[in-house]
């Protein structure tokens, strides 16, 4: 097992198997994203952080957008459990300390998209031979720079003087997204020839 993605083919591509596993696993963390802050986005605009969702909304979707046009996909049978694994990963956990539940739908759609953010770094696994002009390559790299930017918001958000009184259920919750999400990366690399340990 390796560290980085490969071995690449003569042109300096990532094989195209892990292109799609990785690429199916990307889109479907983004995609449940920019699901549930469409969701979450109201009518009208009732308090600051709200203005955030639309943003975030939209830059989720470019990102699944990217992916699926500068992946290389191939056939794999073991996609299908494994989407629905990790779709069932992405459910909404709202937290039963907060009453609001405009308020609760944003802490949990937070803390899912910090540990997407944080916790998810595609580009890390690229080798420093790899074709830099290849689009998923490109794409990986402007994914982890999208990232983390958006995860910024996030960080002001659950650090904001509104989730104060709820501090302790907030970190609880958010160490638990990033736990769950580090699993299913991991499992996910681990299945195409990846050492975790050595990529991190």
């Amino acid at each position: 097992m390796s560290g980085f993605l490969g071995p690449l083919d003569p042109d300096g591509r990532i094989p195209p198997r892990q292109q799609t596993r990785v690429g199916t696993f990307l889109i479907s963390a983004h995609g449940a994203l920019a699901r549930q802050f469409a969701l979450s986005l109201p009518a009208r605009f009732e308090a600051a952080w709200q203005t955030e969702l639309n943003a975030q909304f939209y830059r989720e979707t470019e990102i699944v957008s990217l992916l699926m046009r500068a992946t290389s996909w191939v056939p794999d049978v073991a996609l299908g459990s494994m989407l629905m694994t990790w779709e069932t990963a992405w459910l909404p956990a709202p937290l039963a300390e907060i009453t609001d539940p405009h308020l609760a739908q944003a802490v949990q759609l937070a803390t899912l998209a910090h540990a997407v953010h944080g916790g998810i770094r595609p580009a890390a696994l690229l080798p420093v031979e790899v074709n830099a002009q290849d689009p998923f390559v490109m794409a990986l790299r402007r994914i982890e720079f999208e990232c983390g930017r958006l995860l910024q918001a996030q960080i002001l958000f659950l650090r904001g003087s509104e989730l104060a009184p709820y501090r302790d259920a907030v970190s609880a919750a958010l160490e638990q997204r990033h736990v769950g999400v580090r699993k299913l990366w991991r499992e996910t690399l681990e299945s195409i020839g990846i050492d975790v340990a050595e990529a991190e």
